[in-house]
């Protein structure tokens, strides 16, 4: 029931971050997307991470790209395709809300024991790869 509370309570504070930002949450968690991966990444590669389909991905990075967020280049290795990049520098309004929350889980870790920390891990690497499963059956 815990668990259900924190996603619940997750989604809703991501979402309220977003609305503030004049962003979809799915807006938000690309940007946390971009900014985890570090480097430029194809559009399929976004879309499938966020569980979109290509029309609504497409809908998504023109969004994105009209606030200056990310911008599309084209990709070196094939020259048909794009990638899509984060403006760390112009996003970075969101960025720091999505910082604001890393900060506060972090700052709850350091509350924890580390054999805590093991179990707590090891119980959300277990749960993670159970969702993933049911998503894709």
């Amino acid at each position: 029931m815990a668990l259900r509370e924190l996603v619940d309570a997750t989604e809703t504070a991501r979402g309220r971050a977003a609305k503030m930002q004049n962003l979809h949450p799915t807006d938000m968690a690309c940007l946390a997307y971009l900014q985890r991966v570090g480097r430029p990444i194809s559009p399929k590669q976004i879309s499938t991470h966020l569980n979109l389909t290509s029309g609504s991905g497409t809908a998504l990075l023109d969004r994105l790209e009209a606030v200056g967020y990310t911008r599309r280049l084209p990709n070196p290795e094939d020259r048909r395709s794009i990638l899509i990049e984060l403006d760390v520098e112009k996003a970075k309004e969101p960025l720091a809300r999505l910082a604001k929350f890393e900060k506060s889980y972090l700052a709850l870790t350091e509350t924890f024991s580390e054999r805590d920390l093991w179990a707590i891990s090891k119980f959300l690497d277990e749960m993670n790869g159970f969702a993933k499963q049911m998503a894709e059956s």
